[in-house]
């Protein structure tokens, strides 16, 4: 009977440990998105998608995308991402009723839903909210975003990193074919 009682009770403890973590994670996740989006209040400087904090807030295989998408355009070239992917925006004066809402897909990755809007209600009372899809994953210990799909409008739905990937192979194909 005691042998029983102790393996009910291991495996009760077993199924509650991934639940706590998870939790947990979550928990974390939120937290993190919670700390970006400070640098946005009240017209604040925002997170610089190539600003030298930004291995803090994005995953590097993002940011490696990124600069490769900057370094393909030259420097008189627009590159595909031109606007703040955190805000989805090129202009803000804060960010107003945030909504977060993390679930966690592993122990090393997240989505969370985030709406938001970038304006006053009293500037823009008509403002549709910005709704954004943010999948985290663990990097270097830390949350760090993976992908942005913005989902404000489901007819156009936006991937930054597909985006970025898009127009790399867009420009390389242009390339290929260019006469020499």
């Amino acid at each position: 009977m005691p042998a029983k009682r102790l393996c009910l009770i291991g495996l009760i403890a077993a199924m509650v440990v991934p639940c706590t973590s998870r939790a947990q994670d979550a928990a974390s996740a939120k937290a993190f998105l919670i700390s970006i989006y400070r640098h946005y209040q009240n017209g604040g400087k925002g997170i610089e998608f190539d600003g030298p904090r930004a291995s803090l807030y994005f995953e590097s295989s993002l940011l490696a995308l990124e600069k490769a998408d900057v370094k393909a355009n030259g420097p008189d070239n627009v590159p595909a991402i031109d606007a703040d992917p955190i805000c989805s925006c090129q202009d803000y004066s804060g960010i107003w009723n945030l909504m977060i809402e993390v679930q966690p897909e592993s122990a090393r990755r997240a989505r969370a839903n985030v709406s938001f809007a970038v304006f006053t209600p009293k500037e823009s009372p008509d403002e549709l909210p910005t709704k954004l899809v943010i999948t985290l994953v663990i990097e270097n210990g830390g949350w760090r975003i993976w992908d942005i799909l913005d989902d404000s409008d489901p007819k156009s739905t936006f991937s930054v990193r597909q985006h970025l990937q898009d127009d790399l192979a867009t420009l390389r194909k242009n390339r290929a074919s260019a006469p020499r």
